[in-house]
């Protein structure tokens, strides 16, 4: 990129200062003089015209804008991770290393009964399971950092190699106490007057880039996460009433728990990603499949 202002040498630099309590720590773990750093830094303070970093007393603190580059940093060191294991997997000429991109909630609720089958079949099977929302993982397959990814239907789904899985619905998850629970269905109206957790799903997820209308209706959401599974927990410790996807809410029905549908929700789904790049790979063949076996084998949910 044209003028960049941070460059590949930046990156150490700021990953070791941000690990230092001062620039004399700093330098001697990169194994320069001090003048040197206060003067890559100061160059590069100069180029993005604010600073990274600045000293309380004797410790060397980050700023906020630093530590919102540290965490992009942090992700492309991941994904440089992943790219170097793929390198090695070529160069050693390796079989059987599988890796999976999953949303949380199919990670919990299908993926383990799908993979327990191929791992028990094929016995030096090494897999890695990468977990995130639904944005993430198409990412990962988008980058060709994993053979298969389990997430929601994204409304551009084609650019992909995409197969229907499981459909969804949204559903209510509260205590079996909570007033609520004396309806057999609830609607977006019945939710204003109560704590709502609702969940922050990627706007790729709905078509036009847009936000589902219960997203709209419901005046009363207090709280919003990113995780269907953390949403559940939070109803399970009586925070609210949970918005979420049927088959997180189901993991959670129990005695104390009530599940409700909430009526004339938009319906989502969740299928399989394959990477269109990758070396053709039996196992994750074999993964699909077993996954399509285990889905089927599942109530409506």
């Amino acid at each position: 990129m044209k003028n960049a202002p941070i460059r590949l040498h930046h990156i150490a630099l700021l990953q070791v200062l941000a690990t230092s309590t001062t620039l004399t720590q700093a330098a001697n773990r990169l194994n320069v003089t001090q003048p040197a750093v206060s003067k890559q830094l100061a160059q590069l303070h100069e180029a993005l015209g604010y600073r990274l970093f600045e000293r309380k007393g004797h410790t060397l603190r980050p700023t906020f804008e630093a530590r919102a580059l540290l965490d992009q940093i942090s992700r492309v060191s991941s994904s440089l991770s992943v790219l170097n294991e793929l390198a090695i997997e070529f160069r050693n000429a390796r079989p059987g290393h599988l890796q999976i991109g999953c949303i949380p909630s199919a990670a919990i609720h299908l993926l383990p009964h799908a993979l327990s089958p191929i791992q028990a079949e094929n016995k030096d099977l090494l897999c890695t399971v990468h977990t995130g929302n639904t944005q993430q993982v198409v990412h990962w397959i988008d980058t060709q950092q994993v053979d298969v990814a389990v997430a929601m239907k994204v409304h551009d789904a084609g650019k992909w190699h995409y197969e229907r899985l499981l459909p969804l619905r949204l559903e209510c998850l509260m205590l079996r106490d909570h007033p609520l629970a004396k309806l057999r269905s609830i609607k977006a109206s019945d939710l204003n007057e109560w704590h709502v957790i609702g969940i922050e799903l990627p706007s790729i997820v709905w078509p036009g880039a847009g936000q589902p209308w219960w997203d709209q209706e419901i005046s009363s959401v207090q709280t919003r996460v990113d995780s269907a599974h953390v949403a559940c927990k939070m109803a399970e410790l009586g925070m609210g009433v949970a918005v979420a996807d049927s088959m997180s809410v189901a993991s959670f029905a129990n005695e104390r728990m009530c599940r409700r549908p909430l009526r004339n929700a938009m319906r989502a789904e969740i299928g399989i990603y394959r990477a269109t790049d990758r070396p053709g790979n039996e196992v994750a063949q074999s993964m699909v499949s077993a996954l399509h076996r285990y889905a089927s084998s599942l109530e409506p949910l």
